[in-house]
């Protein structure tokens, strides 16, 4: 059964975290960070089905020179270098209709905004879910573009990094409202995949709560329950969304018992229009 999951979130220099050292993790590669002088090397990790450097540039694009320019250009201690996307590739999919499913909405990213996207796609983890499918991809936060010497340059910063009062004063809608569009674009090409590739399944982007299916949203945890989850120990919040989460997935599992019911019971009447059609032949 497809699942639906489209997240985004940003590198942040106040974190600790730099855009060089996620695309070498994500890419499973070996990148060293000229700022910070360190090497990340991660060739031996286990799991990158794919990944490649998309953009709309005519030149071919280094990794790590995307990167090390990515984090050259911001100044700014608490720097928001990348922007990453991640989405749960459908099961119901083979492994070229997966790749090609993750590049096109990296293009509808790079399209969009102006940027250049690093694509990596993660097979599901030994001794985990053997169906988590999922791709990485990180964006530039800022308009990828050639000089007069044909050399990449990151120019302005794309709309979805603007704050919202500046987003506000250009006649523009909220970031949210960026990425509730989207996340509705991914379900859109991924519906689109699963029926090419002949299932009936589809996946929304919609909460629970807006698709008005009798299921019942959870409230968001945030960052101290969900370290409190990490230590084990249960909160109000994290005990009203573990049950939350157990009715709507009886509730689901009804549906598509439901589901396959209905079926089976067209198909039953199918055999038996067959039959007797067989029999009419028969008696003929």
């Amino acid at each position: 059964m497809a699942i639906y999951h489209c997240s985004t979130k940003t590198v942040n220099r106040s974190s600790g975290r730099t855009a060089v050292a996620s695309s070498a993790y994500r890419a499973g590669e070996k990148l060293e960070d000229e700022r910070t002088g360190l090497t990340h090397d991660f060739t031996r990790k286990d799991g990158v089905a794919h990944s490649e450097i998309i953009s709309n540039l005519d030149i071919e694009i280094d990794r790590g020179e995307l990167w090390n320019l990515a984090e050259k250009t911001e100044n700014r201690k608490d720097a928001r270098t990348a922007r990453e996307w991640v989405i749960a590739l459908p099961d119901e999919l083979d492994a070229d209709q997966r790749k090609d499913l993750a590049k096109d909405f990296a293009r509808s990213l790079v399209d969009r905004y102006g940027v250049i996207a690093d694509l990596a796609i993660h097979e599901p983890s030994k001794g985990g879910n053997d169906k988590n499918h999922h791709a990485h991809i990180m964006l530039t936060t800022r308009k990828a573009e050639l000089d007069t010497d044909n050399k990449l340059t990151l120019t302005t910063k794309t709309d979805i990094e603007l704050s919202n009062a500046k987003r506000k004063s250009l006649g523009m809608g909220t970031t949210q409202e960026d990425i509730k569009q989207i996340r509705e674009t991914w379900a859109d090409l991924a519906n689109k995949a699963l029926e090419r590739a002949g299932y009936r399944e589809k996946i929304d982007h919609r909460s629970y709560a807006d698709q008005n299916n009798g299921l019942q949203a959870t409230i968001h945890e945030g960052t101290k329950v969900t370290q409190l989850r990490r230590q084990g120990i249960d909160t109000e919040i994290s005990r009203f969304n573990d049950n939350v989460k157990q009715q709507n997935t009886q509730q689901l599992d009804q549906q598509k018992q439901q589901k396959e019911s209905v079926l089976q019971r067209g198909l039953n009447r199918v055999d038996q229009g067959f039959d007797q059609w067989q029999k009419n032949q028969e008696t003929k």
